[in-house]
């Protein structure tokens, strides 16, 4: 059974929320709450996620509450008030926010091509003239959510380095999955628009069912590298739980037939444990002092 969770026992929280209930009868089993980032389109997390809290609620009787932060600052109020147990972020966010957290609880993503390191990637299509970045200068760039490392963090840095203000030389927007951003762009809804590098390079048939040829598009910078996305329970969740989903996660391989349905839609090739020292010496320059 799914019903959607009402906001008030997240006020602080402004994201739309699903409770993944088992449907069972009898006493509840353990619940965890899981914070979804970035992201920006909350329908399209849903379909994502869901093969893979409903594998975790048969695997292991927890249910799985999904919520997605509008902002890290609505994250940050969450985890101190309890109301999120375990997140999957982007290195910048974790970094931010790395006090918060049970350093004994990371689980490193590992991308669908197998490796663990994402960059954005600035697209323009192919047939506008542009092959650098200053000739963005006054054009309209279309970022990802404040909350992507790749797609704004990293993207932002690249822009500065280039002698782009993204405040003042450029017509900045953020919002949008990689999906709308390269559509965007195809369309000329804008000049051009942030993705990140995995779109392109694995998913081809995605972009022939939105209706994007890739050849329309032309690379014209790429960020920094950092690592991809990190799972963390905050300290003080509720530990053998977590330590029941950290297995489950842990036991998961998009490459094995009977795994790739659950971790396939969410583009998780599989999680690794990482220690937090091996993960934050990947994440140059340091963006901000953790929150303690």
């Amino acid at each position: 059974m799914i019903t959607l969770k009402t906001r008030r026992r997240l006020p602080a929280l402004a994201c739309a929320v699903w409770l993944l209930a088992s449907g069972l009868s009898g006493a509840p089993g353990p619940m965890l709450t899981l914070a979804i980032l970035p992201c920006t389109d909350v329908e399209a997390t849903f379909r994502k996620f869901y093969p893979l809290v409903e594998h975790i609620r048969k695997a292991t009787g927890i249910t799985v509450t999904l919520v997605v932060p509008a902002t890290i600052e609505e994250l940050e109020a969450s985890l101190k008030n309890a109301y999120v147990d375990v997140v999957l972020q982007d290195p910048h966010t974790y970094e931010r926010l790395s006090g918060l957290f049970d350093k004994t609880t990371l689980l490193w993503v590992v991308a669908p091509d197998g490796t663990t390191s994402q960059s954005g990637v600035v697209v323009v299509r192919a047939d506008s003239g542009i092959t650098e970045l200053s000739q963005l200068h006054g054009r309209r760039v279309l970022f990802g959510p404040r909350t992507s490392t790749a797609k704004w963090v990293a993207a932002k840095r690249l822009f500065e380095a280039s002698g782009l203000s993204v405040d003042r030389d450029i017509k900045a927007t953020n919002g949008g999955c990689c999906e709308d951003i390269a559509f965007a762009v195809s369309l000329r809804s804008v000049d051009a628009g942030v993705i990140c590098d995995h779109f392109l390079a694995g998913h081809e048939s995605k972009q022939r069912d939105l209706g994007v040829d890739r050849r329309t598009l032309r690379v014209i910078a790429r960020t920094a590298p950092f690592p991809t996305r990190v799972l963390a329970a905050r300290h003080g969740a509720p530990r053998d739980a977590v330590a029941v989903l950290e297995r489950a996660l842990l036991r998961l391989d998009a490459s094995i037939p009977g795994d790739a349905p659950v971790l396939s839609p969410t583009e998780i090739l599989k999680f690794r444990r990482v220690a937090e020292t091996e993960y934050l010496r990947l994440v140059e320059p340091r963006s901000t002092k953790p929150v303690r």
